[in-house]
């Protein structure tokens, strides 16, 4: 059994000769107005209003852009300027906080070896370049050692994904550790 499958079915259908109802219609309304100013306006001024009256509607009725009735294109403008828009913007590196520099120690009692143990770890912490670079350096040599060199897109999306950030713990260390986003 075969069935009539109906083709053409985005063009509208031709009503008033080679022009739509929706098309007249708008065509009409164009030419009404134009001839009631004609009535109204002196005839120089009716004119350039009947040629930009008529060249709107002729736009409406048959322009399209890309695909879409020139009447759409309008409405899409309008909400775009009407409507506020939010733009977000997140840098690629953001800047961490600016640490506060320790106070210096009071001159009293002496310190314990522990303790001058202690601060001289908290000044050999690696800063946050430093760390990004040694992880790039252990790759790049681990990828030497294991024959496996990375592509620049590959290495561009592991600079992305394998940031480190330094914080503070609540006793005061400075630490390096991996950032991790979940989104």
């Amino acid at each position: 059994m075969q069935f009539q499958v109906p083709q053409f079915i985005e063009t509208e259908d031709k009503i008033v000769g080679p022009l739509s109802l929706k098309q007249f219609i708008i065509v009409g309304a164009g030419v009404l107005l134009s001839a009631l100013l004609y009535f109204v306006l002196q005839t120089v001024i009716w004119v350039i209003f009947a040629i930009l009256i008529m060249a709107a509607a002729i736009s409406i009725a048959f322009l399209k852009i890309e695909g879409r009735p020139f009447t759409n294109v309008i409405l899409s403008a309008f909400n775009f300027y009407w409507n506020p828009q939010t733009y977000v913007w997140q840098p690629e590196h953001p800047t961490l906080p600016k640490l506060q520099p320790e106070p210096e120690p009071k001159k009293g009692p002496k310190k314990s070896p522990l303790f001058d143990a202690v601060v001289r770890a908290k000044a050999a912490l690696p800063s946050r370049q430093e760390v990004a670079v040694g992880s790039a350096l252990h790759k790049s040599w681990q990828g030497v050692q294991t024959g496996e060199m990375m592509s620049d897109k590959q290495f561009t999306e592991q600079k992305m994904y394998g940031r480190y950030e330094i914080f503070r713990k609540t006793e005061g260390d400075r630490q390096a550790a991996r950032r991790v986003d979940y989104r």
